[in-house]
């Protein structure tokens, strides 16, 4: 699910902007076939919702790689139990310092922009009564296991319950509309 920049306010402002940054935001728009205009608003809105603040809330960027590696090495039972309590405090601190408030859909927008800024490909779907999302990680069912075990004790800390699949590269989870309404977001 993608914003509609076209159904926010929104206002026109002048700024100056380094050729060689003009070209890449070009090139950018251009492989994303989308217009320069939405490109940097995209970008715009990433950058003060994730990237100016995940460094002050502890996120460091860490090569797919070697967190990889870490967790071949672990486990099953040791990803659970250390998912399982991060899941229960973490997301209390980020939402608070990121969004200043504990709320389901602030917590999703965490999510959504944390998978952004991991290269992960991310999806929203509406269903009847319910609203599914899918993160495709491409890390292996070790990762799979964390983020399903950290996901149900994040999303019961917030009081919403979610239904959970893993596979080997996939988490996909689904939650109420009454819990979380994308048209809000």
């Amino acid at each position: 699910m993608t914003n509609d920049y076209k159904s926010e306010k929104t206002e026109t402002v002048t700024a100056r902007i380094n050729k060689q940054t003009l070209d890449k935001l070009r090139s950018y728009a251009k492989s994303e076939n989308t217009t320069l205009n939405s490109a940097i608003n995209q970008l715009l809105s990433h950058a003060v919702d994730w990237d100016v603040v995940a460094a002050k809330t502890s996120w460091i960027p860490i090569p797919k790689d070697i967190l990889i590696s870490y967790f071949d090495k672990l486990d099953d039972a040791t990803i659970i139990a250390v998912a399982e309590e991060s899941g229960k405090h973490v997301p209390r601190d980020m939402l608070l310092a990121m969004r200043g408030k504990l709320d389901v859909k602030e917590w999703i927008s965490i999510l959504r922009s944390r998978a952004k800024a991991s290269g992960f490909h991310y999806a929203e779907i509406l269903e009847d009564d319910y609203v599914k999302f899918i993160m495709k990680h491409d890390m292996g069912m070790k990762w799979s296991i964390y983020f399903q075990t950290y996901y149900i004790s994040s999303f019961n800390m917030l009081g919403c319950d979610a239904e959970f699949s893993i596979t080997n590269n996939t988490v996909s989870y689904r939650i109420s509309k009454k819990d979380y309404s994308p048209d809000d977001a």
